[in-house]
């Protein structure tokens, strides 16, 4: 059992280990011991002693249970502390419990808190519409690779509850993630010994390439959408690359046109028809991104229309770069409706607004820009997946790489 200490010689904090006791009887009176040795600066603190600093030393003093029971109680206790465990034993309610309890119901027992509230909220999403009609009631423990391998193979063939047609492969991919988080969460627990989807394999994707338009077809999208109020939001997607929830909070305050760059630090997520703040997509999410005078024409378009949109007595005023015409944020659902119905009665193929981010990507590497540049300036952690996704472009500049460097060696020749 570890207990809070004060090092004499130097004066700081030091912890120190009272070892492992039979029971809680003899841990607590190692600890009494302790404290009539004159160790008052733990005196203090354990009066004063936190729920996580109780559940630490209940857990030190625990030895008779099995180890199945061990890796449960560190289950439990990991989230407890989380919620409960800077809350001082001695003030600890009935309701701080309770809302605790709310919270673990809310937020899902087996959630990783790792991950976003978007990938959280998809994975419950995708756990009630293609695992449990089919594994739901079944016992963990009577799971097999097996099992799981026959249950792909139905969603495949025409497992989608909806109207029960074949899944793509990268659908059950997605419906595999809240089953192996529940096996990996059973293993932890010593329900079961090793996870039966760790053996079978992801049905595979292929290469795909992400749909987008040519620059010419681009061009053409915004000569077709000139005068129109939402012009300035399509070009400063096409120009920026952003992502639409990267789009719909920007602040008027984290925009510098005079400098040329704006700042993206607010970010959105869709939760089913809600939408909720977000960390951002990727570590990377948080950035400045440079403006060319062309982006610069089009926000300053887009202001001088927010004024004149602004004089109705009606107009919800807000600081959002891009506003409906009554005023107030875009839902970036309805963005991307609106461009697919725009898209094609402009006899372009359809796109989403996610769309034309890949569009922006595919310019930028068609156009030389480098690889690590154009990643950078769309958010991208990881420059390797960036180029694997847009490895379609790279083969024009390895080619051009190619001349430029028979330029410089040999000349015309």
């Amino acid at each position: 059992m570890r207990v809070d200490g004060l090092d004499t010689e130097s004066g700081k904090d030091r912890p120190r280990q009272l070892g492992t006791y039979p029971s809680q009887r003899a841990a607590g009176r190692a600890l009494a011991e302790l404290l009539e040795r004159g160790d008052a600066e733990a005196a203090v603190r354990a009066d004063k002693g936190t729920v996580g600093e109780y559940l630490d030393a209940w857990a030190a003093a625990t030895v008779d249970v099995s180890p199945t029971s061990r890796l449960q109680y560190e289950w439990a206790a990991k989230r407890i502390r989380k919620g409960l465990g800077g809350v001082p034993l001695d003030q600890l309610t009935r309701e701080d419990v309770a809302n605790w309890i709310d919270g673990m119901a809310a937020g899902g027992v087996y959630a990783d808190e790792r991950l976003s509230a978007k990938t959280r909220f998809d994975y419950r999403a995708n756990a009630n519409a293609f695992v449990r009609p089919w594994l739901g009631k079944k016992r963990v423990r009577d799971l097999t690779p097996e099992t799981i391998l026959a249950w792909q193979r139905k969603l495949t063939a025409g497992g989608g509850t909806k109207d029960a047609k074949p899944l793509s492969a990268n659908t059950v991919r997605l419906a595999r993630s809240p089953l192996s988080g529940a096996l990996k969460l059973a293993v932890s627990q010593g329900v079961v010994r090793t996870n039966p989807a760790a053996s079978v394999s992801r049905p595979s994707t292929g290469r795909k390439i992400p749909r987008h338009w040519i620059p010419d077809q681009a061009r053409a999208f915004l000569r077709s959408q000139e005068g129109d109020r939402l012009y300035p939001l399509w070009a400063f997607l096409l120009g920026s690359g952003l992502r639409i929830g990267e789009l719909v909070w920007p602040r008027w305050d984290n925009v510098d046109l005079r400098r040329q760059h704006a700042c993206l630090v607010e970010f959105a997520s869709t939760l089913g028809w809600n939408l909720v703040e977000s960390e951002g997509k990727s570590a990377t999410a948080v950035r400045t991104i440079d403006l060319d005078r062309g982006l610069v024409a089009v926000l300053e378009q887009q202001r001088e229309m927010q004024r004149f949109e602004a004089r109705r007595a009606s107009y919800e005023v807000t600081d959002y770069v891009f506003t409906k015409p009554p005023g107030g944020y875009y839902d970036p659902q309805s963005i991307s409706k609106t461009l697919g119905r725009l898209s094609e009665r402009a006899g372009l193929p359809r796109l989403t607004a996610h769309g034309l981010r890949h569009t922006s990507a595919t310019l930028m590497l068609d156009s030389g820009i480098a690889l690590k540049v154009a990643a950078e300036r769309l958010g991208h952690a990881d420059p390797t997946l960036f180029t694997n996704l847009y490895s379609h472009v790279t083969p024009t500049m390895q080619r051009d790489a190619a001349n430029k460097l028979g330029q410089a060696l040999f000349g015309d020749a």
